[in-house]
């Protein structure tokens, strides 16, 4: 397995609630490297962009005011096998269904409000990294 990096966001509901130590510590245990990180504040257009493939779909509109509904926390994560390992330790969208241990299950709140977004496949990753990092 090679290195490779991939996007992870804590999400304003967990920036809200003071969970970025906490979050970061948790996925760092599992062997991956903070590359870059820093606290933004999406914009309605950056969202929208970002979230591009889920435009039409009825949740996409409360998903842009989620997003910029306070700060979040970009995070460019490295390591082996890294997006598929992060999608693991993030575990399922709704936390109610998240496995025993997952950050969604720890921290999130919702099926919306779930604390993180991690990408979905080595593309997605690629692209959203670049999005937000450049690199």
């Amino acid at each position: 397995m090679s290195l490779e990096r991939t996007l992870f966001i804590v999400k304003p509901d967990a920036v809200r609630r003071n969970l970025m130590g906490r979050i970061l510590a948790h996925v760092e245990e599992q062997d991956f490297r903070i590359v870059e990180a820093r606290l933004a504040r999406l914009t309605r257009e950056e969202a929208q962009t970002f979230y591009a493939e889920h435009l039409g779909k009825p949740f996409f509109n409360d998903l842009v005011e989620y997003m910029t509904s306070g700060p979040v926390l970009l995070v460019c994560l490295e390591r082996e096998g890294a997006v598929a390992k992060l999608r693991q330790v993030v575990g399922a969208t709704d936390p109610a269904l998240a496995a025993i241990g997952t950050v969604r299950k720890l921290f999130g709140e919702s099926k919306q409000s779930n604390s993180v977004h991690a990408s979905d496949s080595p593309a997605s990753s690629e692209r959203e990294v670049r999005f937000f990092f450049g690199t």
